[in-house]
């Protein structure tokens, strides 16, 4: 029996129900805005922690501004330490294998790279959801993102491939993207735990 939620199911009841479109768009909003984005951010953190407790996929109402900053901001820790410093270093070093001649290579490195530490992030970010501090947890974190990478890989393909091919639009990109593959990481995980409770 196939253990893993369908991402092609997840997507559609995050993105094909109209009654979810405005939530969506106050974060696609949000998201380009500087300064702002960090409410998106909350959003984002807010809805995986609810998904982490219960498993409702019904999106949040945007309430709690207070609470949607202070989430933010653990979002925003944990994205520049596993998501965002990684990348840009990932991407500077295949610009300079593309100067070297190696335009090929860096390509495919550059994309590796951001698939792995998508799912690190992602991995991260569900452990922050417990407590905060075990973001500190590197080798944990390692080894969540080395149990899951089998069933994560097309999620992740696809979110990549839409954070390229929508990036000049990139509160969309960024919104939307990290919206379907933390919601989904987070339901593999819970179902992964449910599943080791079940077993003892």
């Amino acid at each position: 029996m196939n253990w893993k939620p369908l991402f092609e199911e997840l997507c559609f009841r995050l993105l094909g129900e109209r009654a979810s479109w405005p939530r969506l768009l106050v974060g696609v909003v949000l998201s380009f805005i500087p300064g702002l984005n960090l409410f998106a951010f909350g959003y984002l953190y807010r809805y995986t922690r609810q998904i982490r407790a219960t498993g409702d996929l019904e999106l949040p109402a945007w309430d709690d501004w207070g609470g949607l900053l202070a989430d933010g901001m653990r979002f925003l820790i944990a994205w520049l330490i596993y998501w965002l410093s990684p990348v840009l270093v990932a991407a500077l070093l295949s610009q300079l294998l593309g100067e070297a001649g190696l335009s090929l290579v860096g390509t495919v490195f550059s994309t590796v790279t951001t698939l792995a530490f998508t799912l690190l992030f992602s991995c991260a970010l569900y452990r922050t959801q417990s407590d905060f501090r075990s973001l500190k947890e590197v080798r944990l974190v390692f080894g969540m993102a080395l149990a899951l990478w089998k069933p994560l890989v097309l999620p992740l393909m696809a979110f990549y491939g839409f954070y390229v091919l929508v990036y000049p639009l990139y509160g969309l990109s960024f919104f939307l993207g990290f919206l379907l593959i933390l919601s989904y990481t987070v339901l593999c995980l819970r179902t992964l735990e449910q599943r080791s409770r079940r077993s003892l």
